[in-house]
């Protein structure tokens, strides 16, 4: 029963998380804080270099 809670509670934290993430990207987009396409998928692979590199 325990293990069925925290997976729900796991859930519900989870659906919150992205929620929120989602309520941020627009509220930069209504406030015209996004990059052009080129430039977002420069900071992405700039990004995911980082996080690999500290990984190593």
């Amino acid at each position: 029963m325990e293990l069925t809670k925290g997976r729900q509670a796991e859930k519900t934290h989870k659906k919150e998380s992205f929620l929120h993430m989602l309520d941020r990207g627009i509220d930069d987009m209504e406030a015209g804080r996004e990059l052009p396409l080129e430039e977002a998928f420069k900071k992405i692979t700039e990004l995911r270099d980082a996080r690999r590199n500290a990984r190593v």
